[in-house]
């Protein structure tokens, strides 16, 4: 009985030396990967950011590049259009005061608009009074679509693409 009380005593010092084995090896390995968890995650987050900066940067260039005038390019604006809109069944005739500026490719061309000007009225005067009330504000694609009907019917009464846009800078239909 002796001896079994020694076995045991001596299993239970075993037992509890691998006990503390396995607490020093859980005390060593739980901070070294909370160490590799924040490594990682911190270079993760340095990468990424390294990469998604670069993107934001060619699309702000771009935009900027698509919404921005060039040095050489010129904006002119023409007198205020007042125009008779077709008359809708129904309502009484209805108008439509226009601002309208146009971009051309430089200061020659501004020239040469401001010198034929006649010929760029006669063309938005011409398409405005095709246009019914209901036409330029029934939906939000309404007005970019009518700016692209202008820039192409001023470029073909012109004979030349010398309208790069048309940018509307005032507008009121009665």
């Amino acid at each position: 009985m002796a001896k079994a009380k020694v076995k045991e005593n001596e299993e239970k010092e075993q037992g509890k030396e691998k006990n503390k084995e396995k607490g020093i090896n859980l005390v060593l390995l739980i901070p070294i990967l909370l160490v590799i968890v924040v490594g990682g995650t911190i270079g993760g987050t340095l990468v990424t950011n390294h990469f998604l900066v670069k993107d934001k940067e060619v699309a702000t260039e771009t935009k900027t590049k698509v919404k921005g005038i060039d040095t050489d390019e010129s904006i002119v604006s023409l007198e205020e259009f007042l125009v008779n809109l077709e008359k809708e069944e129904g309502h009484e005739q209805q108008y439509m005061k226009v601002n309208l500026s146009i971009l051309v490719d430089n200061e020659e061309k501004s020239e040469e608009v401001t010198k034929n000007v006649a010929v760029i009225r006669d063309s938005v005067v011409n398409l405005l009074r095709q246009k019914k009330a209901s036409d330029i504000l029934s939906s939000a694609e309404s007005v970019p679509n009518l700016k692209k009907e202008l820039k192409a019917a001023i470029n073909h009464e012109y004979g030349s693409s010398i309208v790069n846009e048309v940018y509307v800078t005032d507008l009121v239909i009665q």
